[in-house]
């Protein structure tokens, strides 16, 4: 088949034009070698990462930029960190390796450090000037690293640093949460003694608490009580802890919230009670575990129904399904 004659005259004059362009093209040609590394610099982090000290103090002798990095700006340095080698991190920084550089996804040295919960590594860069608030594309900065991955010494001399320890990610989760998530109590503890606040909430309007019951973190929750968390807060649609653990089918974590007191009469802002939302998630064991601890079946919500009405409509439905 011929090509098309507006696509053949379309492509020439393309090329045409591209042809009038060469200091333009030579510039962006040069933009791309910026952000590819030399055999040289390639062979410098690959040794900073292996450990390799001999090889490192060579290639550095050999004027190799200490701030090498790879195309998305992980440097010798974020190499070395990364696998806890402590004598190559020494020597690069001594020859005046970038401590913040920070790469695209947004990591830094610092970061590395806390994720691999390498204690010294992270005092070092601390002393050396390494700045705590940069963060990763997820939101995480190096405390983040460290009550994800449960390094608490590494937290500890963080918040000594100054990070900051109601820190957010992208979903506004803060770092309590995320230990509350993974019932990482020592972690949590940490956080509490630091000030951390309890009552923060993320981009679903959830709390601490509300994320530990909706996880079925049965300790957490009974340590985030015992530190004044109220159990009857409530996220933007009224919906408190024990609504969440409903949801959730987290039996256990109701049973807990119930013997703390929680209101099993509790209404968000539709009037629904966790009856209901128990009923709609046929979740029939936390019904009668409501129901035990004092849950009213007659009680409507804005739409004029009751606990009863649901539990009928859900049996109608299932029934003729």
């Amino acid at each position: 088949m011929m090509p098309d004659n507006k696509v053949v005259r379309t492509a020439t004059l393309v090329f045409l034009f591209l042809s009038f362009l060469p200091v333009t093209n030579t510039v962006f040609a040069a933009k791309s070698k910026l952000f590819e590394p030399t055999s040289q610099e390639k062979e410098l982090m690959q040794a900073s990462m292996v450990g390799d000290l001999e090889t490192v103090a060579s290639l550095l002798a050999q004027t190799v930029s200490v701030n090498a990095h790879g195309p998305y700006g992980k440097t010798a340095l974020m190499f070395a960190v990364e696998e806890g080698n402590d004598e190559v991190v020494n020597l690069l920084i001594s020859k005046g390796a970038d401590v913040d550089a920070v790469t695209k996804p947004g990591c830094t040295a610092l970061t590395f450090a806390a994720e691999g919960g390498y204690l010294q590594l992270t005092d070092l860069l601390l002393q050396k000037g390494a700045r705590t608030q940069h963060k990763t594309r997820s939101g995480w900065d190096a405390l983040m690293m460290a009550v994800i991955y449960n390094h608490p010494e590494v937290l500890k001399k963080l918040i000594t640093a100054g990070a900051n320890v109601n820190t957010q990610d992208k979903n506004g989760n803060t770092a309590l949460m995320a230990a509350a998530q993974r019932g990482h109590r020592g972690i949590i503890n940490i956080l509490l003694e630091a000030g951390a606040n309890t009552e923060i909430r993320n981009k679903d309007d959830g709390s601490a608490l509300m994320v530990a019951a909706s996880h079925g973190q049965i300790e957490t929750i009974k340590l985030l009580l015992s530190h004044g968390c109220n159990i009857e807060a409530q996220s933007a649609d009224g919906s408190t802890a024990l609504f969440w653990a409903s949801e959730a089918n987290q039996l256990e974590v109701m049973e807990l919230l119930l013997k703390s007191d929680a209101n099993p009469n509790h209404q968000d802002v539709d009037g629904s009670t966790a009856v209901m939302e128990a009923y709609l998630q046929r979740n029939f064991d936390a019904a009668i575990m409501l129901y035990r601890y004092g849950a009213d079946p007659t009680i409507k919500d804005n739409d004029g129904l009751s606990g009863l009405d649901y539990a009928k409509k859900v049996h109608e439905f299932d029934k003729h399904r």
